[in-house]
């Protein structure tokens, strides 16, 4: 046998295992997105869990309990007052923000509610905890009885 012979009798061996790989590889892909298909399927109608923030945490303003900017600008009433708990899902105060004096925002420490309602009514945060809650959004705190 010549060299050339050898050689292309190497080759045609390493073209029938290639295919086999190839057909390996193929049968698998084929189940893989059949699986992917049967997932999507069963995920149909499933939604996921929507996270629920607190403005602290949505802001990033480092005012919460243990937060970077408490040393500079205090600790926030929003993550202070308990009970506010339960407001739009909230912890303390955190969903409700908009409601109490004293909270972060445009970088300061907003003053009464009167000077600062507009602004929070535009705010991002005060979008997301209304798109959030739907109906069941509470605006206003809770009067004492």
């Amino acid at each position: 046998m010549s060299d050339w012979t050898q050689k292309i009798t190497e080759l045609e061996k390493e073209i029938q295992e290639l295919k086999k790989v190839n057909s390996k590889l193929e049968s698998r892909i084929l189940r893989l997105e059949q699986n992917s298909h049967d997932s999507e399927s069963k995920l149909r109608g499933f939604k996921a869990p929507i996270r629920i923030l607190n403005c602290w945490e949505f802001k990033k303003c480092g005012r919460e309990s243990g937060g970077t900017n408490v040393a500079e600008l205090g600790l926030c009433p929003a993550a202070t007052i308990e009970k506010l708990e339960v407001i739009n899902r909230g912890k303390k105060g955190g969903r409700v923000c908009w409601a109490l004096v004293g909270t972060l925002c445009g970088g300061r420490v907003q003053g009464i509610y009167a000077e600062k309602i507009a602004t929070c009514l535009d705010c991002e945060f005060y979008s997301y905890v209304r798109n959030q809650e739907g109906p069941n959004f509470r605006y206003v705190l809770p009067t004492k009885k």
